[in-house]
């Protein structure tokens, strides 16, 4: 009685998941597990690691991966509001300990060890934030008493002073990013958004002013002007794409993986051009596209605006790390390191895209459009 109980529970539940974005998902990551076994071990041989050392840590992670993003898949929105309040408190807490405690990497301190693993958890504060905001946000939408905004505000300055000291300022511009693009989906005023543009804009000269090494990227992407390690990575990627051509070199056959730092993770895409050619850029680039117009038709149908707004809120940052990790490795943006959701190396961004494609599970199942 219990395992047929069980049983249909979980085909209730799995019935319950939109199919297209689960078949999408479960994809990417396959493909994810196939560019790790034919990239990461020419760069474990150049650090004097063991050949299968990041495929083994990748293959480890993705089966907590995929139960993190299963469980959360679970969770009513209601309950997944509550876990985020946790969550975020949380997150404060141990980007604090990275300033102490964390290890410097590339004159950041952004990451934090436990059992072998280093995790980045300003990475898994992009999507908690988003469904607080959200929240907040709705909540302001329904009761015009209610300051909404303003507290949303205050739960984002709190982060900002601690992501300015690592420094990660481009975790920064996701989160207010998004947060602006939830503001602007909820039926904000045009004189306020104009007056938040405004504000964003005037932070971005802010940040160049005071931060050298965000001003020097900027002028270095401007200008085509610096030393030739700057555009290093940049020139390889470029050339990696060239020697690529339409089919690739074939798998474990490129070159960049060994040339370039952080080649596994940040320009994961220059690896994918080179080794399996425009033809496997173009299944990425479409199973990404598919994820996002699907989840798109599903949250339009939504009238409840908490629903509405971390839906959109999650999927603009899902986009926005696609869209920085590609037009980053074909030189159409100044170098940011971010990766490809679910394909680069990496377990702090592993477990944040799982937190996140679990939220948009739980959004777009069939149940979901009961009352939070």
């Amino acid at each position: 009685m219990m395992n047929n109980g069980i049983g249909n529970f979980c085909k209730k539940w799995l019935s319950s998941l939109d199919r297209v974005l689960l078949f999408t998902t479960l994809s990417i990551i396959s493909i994810g597990i196939w560019i790790s076994i034919a990239s990461t071990p020419a760069v474990a041989m150049k650090l004097g690691l063991p050949p299968f050392h990041f495929v083994i840590r990748h293959v480890i992670i993705i089966p907590f991966t995929l139960f993190i993003m299963l469980l959360i898949s679970l969770f009513q929105m209601k309950h997944i509001r509550k876990l985020s309040v946790y969550g975020y408190f949380i997150c404060i807490l141990l980007i604090t300990g990275t300033l102490f405690w964390g290890a410097e990497i590339k004159g950041a301190k952004r990451w934090l060890s436990l059992f072998g693993f280093s995790f980045q958890p300003s990475e898994l504060l992009k999507p908690i934030i988003t469904v607080i905001t959200a929240w907040l946000i709705s909540e302001q939408y329904q009761d015009r008493k209610f300051p909404g905004i303003l507290i949303s505000i205050i739960s984002i300055l709190l982060v900002i002073p601690l992501l300015l000291l690592q420094p990660d300022i481009g975790i920064l511009i996701v989160i207010v990013g998004t947060w602006f693009a939830q503001l602007f989906i909820s039926g904000l005023s045009v004189f306020m958004i104009i007056v938040f543009l405004l504000l964003g804009i005037s932070s971005m000269f802010a940040l160049y002013f005071s931060l050298p090494h965000f001003a020097n990227r900027i002028d270095r992407f401007i200008t085509k002007s610096g030393d030739e390690v700057d555009f290093y990575q940049i020139k390889k990627s470029i050339e990696a794409f060239r020697n690529g051509g339409f089919g690739g070199k074939g798998p474990g056959e490129g070159v960049i993986k060994t040339l370039v730092p952080d080649s596994h993770s940040d320009f994961v895409f220059s690896i994918i051009g080179e080794e399996f050619g425009f033809v496997m850029c173009i299944i990425i680039i479409c199973l990404f596209s598919i994820l996002i117009v699907r989840t798109i038709l599903r949250i339009m149908r939504f009238s409840n605006m908490f629903n509405l707004s971390v839906g959109f809120g999650i999927l603009f940052q899902i986009t926005l790390q696609v869209l920085i990790n590609i037009c980053t490795s074909l030189n159409l943006i100044p170098t940011k390191g971010t990766t490809l959701p679910f394909i680069s190396y990496g377990g702090s961004s592993m477990l944040a895209s799982a937190i996140s494609f679990g939220i948009i599970f739980a959004i777009t199942k069939k149940n979901a459009l009961q009352k939070y």
